[in-house]
C-alpha cells in the first residue's frame, strides 16, 4: 500500500547491527553482522548520495515483524475465549459476541 500511495505508513527505523546472508563473500547460508553502522550512502540517478542518517535506514521490516507477533498474540487470546466458550456457554457468554453465526 506504501507503494501504490505513495507513502510511509510502515515508518523507517535506524538500525545500528544488521545481519545478512546477502552480504555473506562466500555465498554460504550464514549470516554476516556488522556493527557500529554510523552511516549509509546509495547511488540515485547515477549520483552518489550520502543519507542524512547515523545508521542503517530500514524500511520497514523490524516494524512489519512486531505487527505480525502482535497478531500472533491476538490469536492465542481469541482462540483461549473460543477454546473457554466451546467448553462452557454459559460461563463465558461475553465471548460468544465475536464468534460470527451464520442467520
Amino acid at each position: 500500500m506504501d507503494r501504490w500511495f505513495n507513502l510511509d505508513m510502515q515508518k523507517d527505523v535506524v538500525v545500528h547491527t544488521l545481519r545478512s546472508v546477502l552480504l555473506n563473500p562466500t555465498g554460504a547460508n550464514r549470516p554476516v553482522t556488522l556493527h557500529h553502522i554510523t552511516g549509509m550512502t546509495v547511488t540515485a540517478g547515477g549520483k552518489v548520495v550520502r543519507l542524512p542518517v547515523h545508521g542503517y535506514l530500514d524500511l520497514g521490516l523490524v516494524d512489519t515483524m512486531k505487527d505480525l507477533m502482535v497478531n500472533f498474540i491476538g490469536a492465542v487470546v481469541f482462540s483461549i475465549f473460543g477454546w473457554l466458550y466451546l467448553h462452557n456457554r454459559y460461563k463465558w457468554r461475553f465471548a460468544g459476541q465475536f464468534i460470527p453465526r451464520r442467520r
